[in-house]
Order: C-alpha cells, then sequence, then structure tokens
C-alpha cells in the first residue's frame, strides 16, 4: 500500500505559508481527499494553529523549536496524523526562519520512512514585497545581512518558488518577479499564487503532486550565519481573556493594538518579520496580520458581531531582542485595553530569542 503523501510548505515568515496551506486544504477536501496539517514553531500558544483547527481541520504542532531540531516529534506527530486521520495528503508548515530542508528533513525521512511516507517536493513561499526589498533592491531593508541570508538560502533549496500574494500585483509586476527568480534559481519551477483568493492554487497542487522529491544537493549553508539570522529576531507569543462591560468592536481593538505596535517600533526603527492577532469569542474570530512596519493591517477575517468577553493571542517576531519586545507589546496591550474600558486577564506571555539550529541529522 503506497505510502501518505507528505507536503512541506516552508518560507520566510510572513510569506503566507499558513494561508496557503488553508487554500490548498480546501482544495484537496473539496476534490474528495483527507488531510492532516501538522504546524511549527520556536515557541507555544500559536495563532496559525488557532486558526486552522477554528476551520475544523486536523491539526498538531511541533513548538519549542524547528522540525529538523525535533525530528523526532516531527515525525511522531506526521504518524499520529496518518493513524488517526489516514489523510490522504498530510501538509506540514515549518517555523519561518527555518532552512537546511533537504539535509535536516527531507533526506533522514527518505532514510528511515522510505515506504511510510510518499515525500512531495519542497514548496518554498515567498512575499513579493520581500523578494523585492532583500533581492531586487538590495536597499532600504531594515533587516541586517544575515537575515537576508537566510531568505535567500530558503529560496535556493526550493524545488518550487511560489510568488504569493499575486492579487497585490500587477501582470507586469508578476512577470517581472517570476522572470528574476527563474534567472536566480534556474532550474527551479517559480509559480504565482494568490492563496488568498485561490488564484493559481490547483496548478500549484498539480506540480507538487506530480512528481516525487528527489535526494539532491544538499544545501551549502553557514551554520553561524544561519544562527545570527535567527538571533537577531525577537519571538513572543501571548495568551490573555479580554472582559469588556459591555459588548465591543473587536475588529477595532485588534486594529488599534496593531496600530499601536506599529507605530512604537517604527519609532525605533525595527522591523517587523511578522505580527499576527486573533481574537476569538464563541463562534466568531478575527485575524489581523502585518509583515512590515511600512505595511497596511491585512485581515484575514473579521467578526460580524460585537462581543464583551474573548480571547486573544499575540504572535509577533520583531528585529529587536525581547527585553525590548516583550514590556513594548504588554504595555501597548494595557493602554489600548484601559482606553476602551477592557480589562486583561490570565495574561500570559513568552519572550525569546531562538537558539543556534542544531539538526538532529544532516545528511550531505
Amino acid at each position: 500500500m503506497a505510502g501518505t503523501n507528505l507536503v512541506i510548505v516552508g518560507g520566510f515568515l510572513g510569506a503566507g505559508k499558513t494561508t496557503s496551506i488553508l487554500s490548498i486544504a480546501k482544495y484537496l477536501l473539496g476534490n474528495g481527499k483527507k488531510i492532516g496539517i501538522v504546524t511549527n514553531d520556536q515557541g507555544s500558544d500559536l495563532v496559525d494553529t488557532n486558526f486552522l483547527a477554528k476551520e475544523g481541520l486536523p491539526v498538531l504542532e511541533v513548538t519549542g523549536g524547528c522540525f529538523c531540531c525535533n525530528f523526532d516529534e516531527f515525525t511522531a506527530k506526521v504518524n499520529e496524523l496518518a493513524k488517526s486521520e489516514m489523510p490522504d495528503v498530510i501538509l506540514a508548515e515549518p517555523v519561518g526562519s527555518c532552512t537546511d530542508l533537504i539535509a535536516t528533513i527531507f533526506k533522514p525521512i527518505m532514510h528511515n520512512y522510505i515506504n511510510q511516507f510518499v515525500l512531495r517536493p519542497l514548496s518554498i513561499v515567498a512575499d513579493p514585497k520581500r523578494v523585492k526589498k532583500l533581492m531586487m533592491e538590495k536597499e532600504g531593508s531594515l533587516f541586517p545581512n544575515e537575515i537576508n541570508y537566510l531568505f535567500r538560502k530558503q529560496m535556493e533549496e526550493a524545488d518550487i518558488i511560489v510568488l504569493n500574494k499575486a492579487d497585490t500585483l500587477t501582470e507586469e509586476e508578476i512577470r517581472k518577479i517570476t522572470s528574476f527568480l527563474k534567472e536566480e534559481f534556474k532550474g527551479t519551477d517559480v509559480l504565482a499564487v494568490s492563496a488568498k483568493n485561490g488564484t493559481g492554487i490547483q496548478e500549484w497542487i498539480q506540480v507538487v503532486m506530480g512528481r516525487e522529491a528527489m535526494p539532491g544537493r544538499s544545501l551549502d549553508i553557514d551554520y553561524d550565519t544561519y544562527a545570527l539570522a535567527e538571533e537577531y529576531l525577537g519571538w513572543l507569543n501571548s495568551t490573555a481573556l479580554l472582559k469588556a462591560g459591555k459588548p465591543i468592536n473587536v475588529n477595532s481593538l485588534v486594529e488599534s493594538l496593531m496600530d499601536e505596535i506599529k507605530a512604537k517600533l517604527k519609532d525605533m526603527n525595527r522591523e517587523i518579520a511578522h505580527l499576527k492577532i486573533y481574537g476569538v469569542a464563541q463562534d466568531e474570530w478575527v485575524k489581523a496580520s502585518i509583515t512590515s512596519i511600512h505595511d497596511e493591517i491585512d485581515f484575514n477575517k473579521t467578526m460580524e458581531k460585537e462581543a464583551a468577553e474573548f480571547n486573544l493571542i499575540i504572535n509577533a517576531r520583531v528585529n529587536t531582542d525581547p527585553e525590548t519586545l516583550r514590556p513594548l507589546v504588554e504595555t501597548v496591550l494595557a493602554d489600548v485595553c484601559s482606553k476602551a474600558d477592557v480589562k486583561v486577564e490570565h495574561l500570559k506571555t513568552e519572550c525569546f530569542k531562538p537558539g543556534r539550529p542544531m539538526p538532529k541529522y544532516r545528511m550531505g
């Protein structure tokens, strides 16, 4: 019996990996396929896991480090999904600051789990603004060179580069960026999609499912530079229960939180890799994100009704240290909620810098 299809979708923070996985999942479900999802992060209390679960999808997560550093947990979660859900396809999303996946994930799976999974080609999702800022313009980025290095290495090992957010581009912009990527990464498939509205998803799935992953060349990467790129980012995950005296517009509160955090970071000249806020009240929820201090807030979904009590999750990945990031976010939360006459209860925050990547396996 053929093994379960395992599709790994990587890419830098804020590229739209989770939205892409949701769009792929909906397409596959609509075509009679069963799916499972494994998410990944350096910390816990993830917006993405809650978001996907709210969509009714079977989701497991690997926290506290990347798939490669927690290889045994990753394969255990994949096996658990395979047994409990018996899916046709498992979609796995590695943490956005992770690379070197061929050597640390693909080859070990091919070596140890050859009969259990059909490993499909590696897709790397890319944000067009990041491609232009970090690769085409090569100036004006607030990120240090090490992060630019990580971004490039992610795409260098891709079998398929997926230029996401095509709905934000003109046809000429799509042509220019895809041509640039094809020239930079010769032999790599380059597809333009919009995970948000579903454009190009069918073609992407057909390319991914049309062939198995091949044990190609492992990435030539300097782990010291890779580690520095990880260390430049502060990671924050906060959860809280918010209570108002009467029903309020939760969308407006989330927008105020995003605006205030962005403004303070802009004043400090610190760049956002990804800021996500997720609010949920019973069957209603709102999800908003931003990927730069210069961008407008993107609402994936808003609440239709007001709510007097709701849970909030904040995930922030920012080019600053944890000692700065934590008080900044917690102060903004307190100030915005105070102005809205909202009480913050059961606040839990973790804030840290990721440690040096130490994969269990690295196969050349």
